[in-house]
Formats: C-alpha cells, structure tokens, sequence
C-alpha cells in the first residue's frame, strides 16, 4: 500500500487523468482547434526556407550544368551547319539533274556526233569568258570544234589536251564563226559582244532579217557542222545607210552557269 503514496505513483496517476481527458475531449471535437494551430505553425518557416533555398539551388544548379549547356550549344550548332550544308549539296544536286534532263532530251533528238563534257572551271589562265572541260583528245576533241548546251552554240574548242581542252564562249569579244539566216539562208558573221551577248552581222542590205528569226552555224568551216542554232534574231541595230544589216542575239544558254556541254564531232 505504500506504493499509492510515492511520487512515482502520483504522476503515473496525474498522466492517467490527462490521458482520459485528452480522450474524452478527442471524442467530443474540442482538441481539434488545438491539433490544427500545431500543425499549422511551422509552414510560414517551411515558406520562408523554401523562398531562400530554390533560388540558390537554382543558381548552384545552373552553374553546374554550365558546361553541359555550352557543349549541348556547341553541338547544336554543328548540326545546324551540317543540315545546311545537306541543304545547298541537295540543291546543287537538283539544278544539276534538272540541266541533265533537259541535256539529255536534246541528245536523244540529235543526229550528230556528240561527246559529253562536264564543266571543271571558268576562266582558266586569266582568258576572257573560257571553260576548262575534263574531255579531251582521247574523246575525240581537237581544236576547233563547236561546244553546245541545250542544243545552241555557246563556243569552240580552242585547246585540246590529252584528258581536257579549253573553249572560247561565243559571248567573248574574241569569238566569231561563219553563220546564216535559217528563214532567208542569207550568209552572216556571228561575234561575241564584250562578255554582254552576241551580235549577228554582215547580214547583206538586201536580204531580209527580223525579230525572231534564228542564226544558225553555216558549214563553212570544216570542223563545225552547219545548221547548229546560234541564237534568235533580237533588236535591229543597224539602219537602212548601213553596208550590213547588224542585230543582237539571244540564246537561251545560261552562259555564266554551265556545268555541262557537248562537243560536236564532224
């Protein structure tokens, strides 16, 4: 009975009491007020921690992931320059195939003897309006044969190696060829005209020449077949007191851009 009167027993008691009046005011809801101000309290410090702690953490985050940030922006702009490089081969590739196309749908209606020639530079040596193609004597080219593209001269074979020659566009004031009127078969001079065209002149006064009609090669030189389209009669030039009718040319070749011709074999 001694037990009941020590201080051990005393508080187990007093503990007893609070937990049966903890539970009977559980069950009647008054400890709820009580229970939520606890659970409340600490998220204005949570808040407060977590407004201080992301920004650092984003900022030691970012500063860590710098050097895999600039390797990923190296790389993306490697691809970027490969793509576009991708893009100028596939457009290169395609004006090619487009002037292939229209090349070989000459070829196929052609009766003369053609050698096929691709285009290797421009302006060799510092000769005005001149293409290096990668023919030469073994195909059969020797000086002074016709080039043409798309069926219409645009120069002349003035070198000829082993496996390349050298042709002189009909645009250069250095070229000329014997010509005629198709409508009229009146004789004519063919000149290049300074890089900027073509000239046909020497036309006789009294023949006949208009718009639209077509210079082509006469024959007269040995090694260019007659009959190969030079160009479209354009403006008259020349006037009535004149020796010779004089006129511009227009050709359909794009002079400043071949990349293939073919060389007319007699």
């Amino acid at each position: 009975m001694r037990f009941i009167y020590t201080k051990a027993f005393a508080i187990f008691f007093a503990c007893l009491v609070l937990l049966v009046f903890l539970v009977f005011f559980q069950t009647k809801g008054w400890l709820d007020p009580v229970r939520n101000a606890v659970l409340q309290s600490p998220r204005p410090v949570i808040y407060l921690v977590k407004g201080v702690v992301s920004p650092v953490k984003t900022f030691f985050s970012t500063v860590y992931r710098l050097k895999d940030i600039s390797s990923e922006n190296t790389r993306l702009n490697s691809r970027v320059l490969e793509l576009q490089q991708n893009l100028v081969q596939y457009e290169e590739v395609l004006r090619e195939n487009e002037t292939l196309t229209k090349e070989l749908g000459f070829v196929k209606n052609s009766k003369q003897s053609l050698v096929a020639c691709t285009v290797l530079s421009h302006n060799p040596f510092g000769l005005t309006d001149s293409l290096v193609l990668n023919c030469g004597t073994e195909s059969g080219v020797i000086e002074g044969q016709a080039a043409i593209s798309q069926g219409y001269m645009v120069g002349k074979v003035i070198y000829s190696g082993k496996n390349s020659s050298t042709i002189l566009l009909s645009t250069s004031s250095k070229f000329s060829t014997d010509a005629k009127v198709s409508q009229t078969n009146a004789s004519a001079i063919v000149k290049g005209s300074f890089g900027s065209g073509l000239i046909l002149d020497q036309v006789p006064q009294s023949t006949d020449l208009q718009k639209g009609f077509l210079a082509v090669t006469a024959g007269i030189n040995d090694k260019i077949p007659k009959d190969i389209l030079i160009g479209e009669v354009g403006d008259i030039v020349s006037t009535s007191n004149d020796l010779f009718k004089r006129a511009s040319l227009v050709s359909p070749a794009d002079f400043e851009n071949l990349q293939f011709v073919f060389i007319v074999k007699q």
